[in-house]
């Protein structure tokens, strides 16, 4: 199997990406019972988040599943598509985190390894493209500080009657992320349908560019301080610029070679 070169630097080892996501998915198999804890309007409130379903999808009871835990869930009437919504503020995010060698990461910026690891379990085996979402349109579309939308075959495991997936996750700077499951059958039919859908969630407010300017050198200072002081470097960093294909460790435990 070719390398993830598009995606993570030629340094970084399958052993290292492995750990990161189990590391995810720990804290994503955490943080939705923190969430169910309080009222759904209380958690949007808290999440500044806007919901727009439109008026021919329907509230049903969010599928039983153990790879996530998703708060709400709607199917459209004549059933073709369903969508499934979790939110994860970001003050309600404890990392039981006891690695001696390194810090524990910071919640507010656990958003891509979070987004990574729900694709690789929420995927059947093969490629997933990922496309991040330019911070212009971000902001613009969804009034969040990152965006980022995936495309893969559903696994079964998501206890889902449809074959195809598409999760859009959003970040708002030190609030909240936000992560919409769409789940359909027909990509071509489909598609003006999926472009309309990635717009019923939404941040309420959008952050002032210069206090998101402000908070992200400030992050840079704080990590700078703490290397000078002997932390440890991470080991690799995917390329701005790069176009993300990911394969889900499905497909890794399956392959040949490594």
């Amino acid at each position: 199997m070719m390398p993830v070169r598009d995606v993570i630097r030629k340094g970084c080892t399958d052993l290292l990406a492995l750990l990161v996501t189990a590391l995810a998915l720990s804290i994503a198999a955490v943080l939705p019972t923190v969430a169910q804890a309080v009222d759904f309007a209380k958690l949007l409130k808290e999440a500044d988040v806007v919901l727009e379903i439109p008026a021919d999808f329907e509230e049903i009871p969010v599928p039983e599943t153990e790879v996530f835990s998703f708060e709400k869930a709607w199917r459209k009437k004549d059933g073709s598509v369903e969508i499934r919504l979790a939110l994860r503020p970001i003050r309600r995010m404890v990392i039981d985190y006891s690695d001696p060698h390194s810090s524990a990461p910071d919640p507010n910026d656990m958003y891509p390894l979070m987004f990574t690891a729900m694709i690789g379990q929420f995927a059947r085996q093969g490629e997933m493209p990922v496309r991040d979402i330019p911070r212009d349109l971000a902001r613009r579309t969804f009034r969040a500080d990152w965006a980022s939308l995936a495309m893969f075959g559903a696994d079964p495991a998501l206890n889902t009657r449809h074959r195809e997936g598409m999760l859009l996750a959003l970040h708002k700077n030190r609030t909240a992320d936000a992560y919409l499951l769409i789940l359909y059958d027909d990509p071509d039919h489909s598609r003006k349908l999926l472009k309309e859908l990635v717009k019923v969630v939404r941040f309420r407010e959008l952050t002032p560019l210069e206090v998101l300017e402000k908070q992200e050198e400030e992050a840079r200072k704080a990590k700078e301080a703490y290397l000078k002081e002997g932390g440890d470097q991470p080991q690799c960093d995917p390329p701005l610029d790069a176009k993300q294909v990911h394969r889900t460790e499905k497909d890794l435990d399956q392959s040949p070679e490594k």
